[in-house]
């Protein structure tokens, strides 16, 4: 089992070891102590032990001068900016191995013990530069599927929508992806993918199994039909009678 955020409080006795504090967890006011940069990062350290790492860019107004005391409201206003950086560092350790719907993304980020208002105020972040959004999953979604097998828009709505993405979002994605041309042309593949493998191909009954197929990858039933009809292999022409000979 992960092991649990320390709190970030004080601790008498122990509480030199340079903790980080964590998000949700200000302590009251506190002499500042020392001010150090890393690249992007700030590293706050108050008495008692206590850290917080922001983002250069997050550093909240009225930040006093080493050796004073920081305001009460300036400790909360540093553990929201580390919850926003630690929150935005997990997402993008995410979004580096695959793109994700936001939904996952957010409760992923819960799970790990980010506070909510990190959480939300990071996507929204992420959102506004492009990084991360459902609507490019969505799209990235359809093409990687597309690539694979050949499916209609409604077989590609209904697994954006089982991964969690907006149902807008979703129709919006397919029908940018795969144009009604587009999806003509890959029902036409795959009906003479499925006719190859079905007897007697002269019959009704093939016919609507073929059909019934080309539903199941999520063409319309017009559409299906079409297609179906269009790649029905010729029936073997009659055979000629033997001659006599003569």
């Amino acid at each position: 089992m992960k092991p649990q955020r320390r709190p970030a409080v004080p601790l008498p006795d122990h509480s030199g070891d340079g903790a980080t504090a964590q998000p949700g967890s200000p302590i009251g006011e506190a002499r500042l102590l020392g001010v150090d940069t890393m690249g992007r990062t700030l590293v706050v350290t108050l008495e008692g032990g206590v850290r917080y790492e922001v983002d250069v860019g997050s550093v909240p107004e009225g930040l006093p001068a080493v050796g004073e005391v920081v305001p009460q409201a300036v400790v909360v206003a540093l553990a929201g900016a580390q919850a926003r950086k630690l929150a935005a560092r997990d997402l993008m350790a995410m979004l580096d191995r695959r793109l994700q719907p936001e939904a996952r993304l957010r409760i992923r980020l819960l799970d790990k013990g980010h506070p909510s208002e990190a959480v939300e105020a990071v996507l929204q972040a992420m959102r506004d530069r492009g990084l991360c959004s459902d609507r490019i999953y969505a799209e990235a979604y359809c093409w990687d599927t597309l690539r694979r097998k050949d499916v209609g828009a409604r077989y590609l709505v209904a697994r954006l929508r089982a991964h969690q993405v907006p149902s807008l979002t979703a129709r919006e994605a397919v029908a940018a992806v795969l144009d009604p041309e587009s999806e003509k042309q890959a029902a036409l593949r795959a009906a003479a993918a499925r006719w190859r493998r079905v007897r007697e191909a002269s019959t009704p009954a093939a016919l609507a199994k073929v059909v019934r197929f080309l539903a199941s990858r999520g063409f319309s039933p017009a559409v299906a039909g079409d297609a179906a009809r269009m790649t029905r292999p010729d029936p073997d022409p009659d055979p000629e009678p033997e001659g006599d000979g003569k």
